[in-house]
Formats: structure tokens, sequence, C-alpha cells
């Protein structure tokens, strides 16, 4: 019941930005929101082709996600070169920067808001070198709970 409620935000703010929420894309969303770690374009085509009868091409799918991305649905974490859902997926109000910690073990990813303060820190340095933040996404890497109690 959860991922019918999610699948139907994320259809209501593709419509309300002027999108299309395709059978195909609604299918490669419930696939990721569904995942138990990050998923690349390949295992998300991989797992699209074995559960549809019409096929679907790895740059579809990348072209999904660049849609799904900038509906705010989906990150990206650019270094694993994989996708998450977004963790406020069914929230109505616009999101801070966020960063993710990732499991170095087993591929977790949780997402996680950043607050005011740490993104005025930012900015500051960042200007303090002559740069403009542009994005403050970034990923930390580490053990999860999980892992870190098997070592």
């Amino acid at each position: 019941m959860l991922i019918d409620n999610l699948l139907e935000h994320a259809a209501q703010k593709c419509q309300q930005a002027g999108g299309r929420f395709t059978d195909k894309r609604r299918n490669i969303l419930k696939n990721l929101i569904n995942a138990k770690s990050p998923l690349s374009a390949y295992d998300l085509t991989e797992l699209y082709n074995q559960n549809n009868d019409k096929k679907v091409q790895p740059m579809s799918v990348y072209r999904i996600l660049d849609f799904f991305i900038e509906m705010k649905l989906v990150h990206k974490l650019p270094t694993l070169n994989k996708y998450v859902v977004c963790s406020h997926l069914s929230c109505q109000h616009s999101h801070q920067d966020q960063y993710f910690v990732v499991c170095k073990s087993c591929g977790d990813a949780q997402e996680i808001s950043m607050n005011s303060k740490l993104t005025q820190e930012l900015n500051e340095s960042v200007s303090s070198v002559g740069f403009q933040l542009v994005d403050a996404q970034f990923e930390l890497f580490g053990l999860c709970k999980n892992c870190s109690n098997q070592s």
C-alpha cells in the first residue's frame, strides 16, 4: 500500500510540473522504491526487462532517470553512478540540500538533510576560494550499523 501511495504522489508531482508519468516510468520508479540499495541504470534495465514483455534499452532508462531527477523524485549518487529514491518523495514542501551516507560494505545509502548552518559554512568556504556552490549534494562513506556489528 505504501508503494502505491508513493507512486501516486510521484504521478501527481509529474502532472503538476507538466510531465507524464507513463507506465514505463511508473515501473522503473517502483523498482527503485523496492530496492534495498542504490541501483544503476543497467540494474534497472535488467529488472524492467525481467518483468515486462516489451523490453527497454539502457538509454531509455537513463532518460527516465534524468526526468525523475528533474522532478526531484530521485537522486543520483555520482561516485557510485547509481540512483536512489528521494526520501522526501511524498512531501509537499521544498527541501534543503542533502548529503548521503553510503555503506562501503553492503551499499546501503541514506539521505540526510543538511542543516542551514552547514550549507552556509559550505557556501562561505567555497566562496573564499572564488567558487560559487551549485550543488551541495555529497556522499560520505562508512559502515552502516549492521555491517559495523559484523566486523
